[in-house]
């Protein structure tokens, strides 16, 4: 057993997607977005849950995410939200994967691969309404109908567009997207492109936009427990199925004035114990998002922070949970191993911590386990299934 592992409830994964279908308006369905490895916590894992509850529909970025889910046997719509290439084409076609057209060239490319499988290419139209980053803009729209029109082998399943201030407070841009898009969907239709699905509200549109669910929400953030926002907190009741586990691996008495770390950046106060963790940025652990200010008083915090962090205080570090008391990192967090200044808190080897370490960012290396019913009934490591397209290295536990 690894001294570094990670927890999945898949019971918490259900509980929040039924809480998602509660919130629905009357003819829509959800579209669980289970990109990136759903977030790092295993698609095939939580595409398999969520099916166990009814999900008929899910999206991801990428042909390889798509037929990674089709080989662990999940059914239904699988959308691929990002571009693709032509390699990839035939082996989506022949999966029933749907692919998502944003370029003129694509169509005719897209229309021989499929006739000459002898099938109908699933595709859904990216339509640009302010996103600025791919899809058909108003000015294309003729020339689209018209090839899509001669694409006889392509079979228009539905089209979507992505908002780009969903989550923001001022829902004005949100709002003129919407417009663009239905604009976008009339002149199609008048041109003779029937759109049967139509799908455009992320998890934050989800709340504020109910008259815009149509035929499916993208909703991924919700159901791995996390809200786009702290101003939507409270409107579901949802569950973190996220818990991140290590092991104390080595543990030390240290004199007071004991420098720790690369740099000598933390030098101790007192006689005290320190403890080391088999975590480390390699692991995702202390990594943090670049995050644009969004207003003046964010800007004043990252000022600070990084001004302090020039004089040698660490504002914000990262602190973990052992024996149900806090204790901080002493020093730079190091590669795969860390150091914790853990003072009277009684620890031996082996002692299990709770550490915070972000989803996406957590390494597809890291051991996975799941829970189901309450129980652990499987453990593996993603990285396998991430970059293949089967599971390797399953085992019971």
């Amino acid at each position: 057993m690894s001294d570094l592992w990670i927890e999945v409830d898949l019971d918490a994964i259900k509980h929040n997607y039924q809480q998602v279908v509660s919130g629905l308006s009357e003819g829509c369905s959800v579209m669980a977005v289970v990109k990136a490895d759903a977030y790092g916590l295993g698609a095939a894992e939580v595409a398999r849950a969520l099916q166990e509850e009814g999900c008929l529909a899910y999206a991801v970025t990428t042909i390889t995410e798509a037929l990674a889910l089709r080989s662990q046997q999940i059914r239904g719509q699988i959308l691929v939200l990002g571009p693709s290439s032509p390699e990839d084409w035939p082996a989506a076609i022949e999966a029933d994967i749907e692919i998502t057209v944003s370029q003129l060239d694509w169509i005719s490319v897209m229309n021989k691969l499929a006739a000459k499988c002898g099938k109908q290419a699933k595709v859904h139209i990216k339509i640009e309404t302010g996103m600025g980053r791919t899809g058909f803009a108003d000015g294309q729209l003729q020339e689209l109908a018209a090839r899509l029109t001669a694409a006889s082998s392509l079979h228009v399943r539905g089209a979507y567009t992505h908002f780009a201030r969903g989550a923001q407070r001022d829902k004005a841009y949100t709002q003129i997207q919407h417009e663009r898009f239905i604009d976008a969907v009339k002149k199609l239709e008048a041109l003779g492109i029937l759109i049967p699905e139509k799908h455009v509200c992320n998890s934050a549109a989800y709340f504020d936009f109910p008259q815009y669910h149509y035929d499916y929400v993208r909703v991924g953030t919700l159901i791995i427990g996390h809200y786009p926002t702290p101003a939507f907190a409270g409107k579901l009741r949802l569950r973190d199925p996220w818990l991140a586990k290590t092991r104390i691996v080595h543990v030390q008495k240290a004199p007071k004035a004991t420098y720790v770390g690369y740099q000598s950046l933390y030098k101790t106060k007192k006689e005290t114990t320190l403890a080391v963790i088999p975590a480390g940025y390699a692991d995702g652990f202390g990594i943090e998002p670049k995050l644009v200010p969004q207003n003046v008083i964010d800007l004043i915090k990252i000022i600070i922070k990084n001004t302090a962090a020039l004089i040698g205080i660490q504002l914000g570090k990262e602190k973990l949970m052992l024996g149900g008391r806090t204790v901080t990192v002493a020093g730079k967090i190091g590669m795969q191993l860390t150091v914790l200044d853990v003072g009277e808190v009684p620890c031996q080897l082996g002692d299990e911590m709770i550490i915070p370490l972000r989803r996406t960012q957590a390494n597809p290396r890291i051991m996975r386990i799941y829970i189901k019913e309450g129980l652990y009934y499987k453990a593996r490591s993603l990285s396998e299934e991430f970059l293949a397209l089967n599971t390797v290295g399953n085992k019971e536990i």
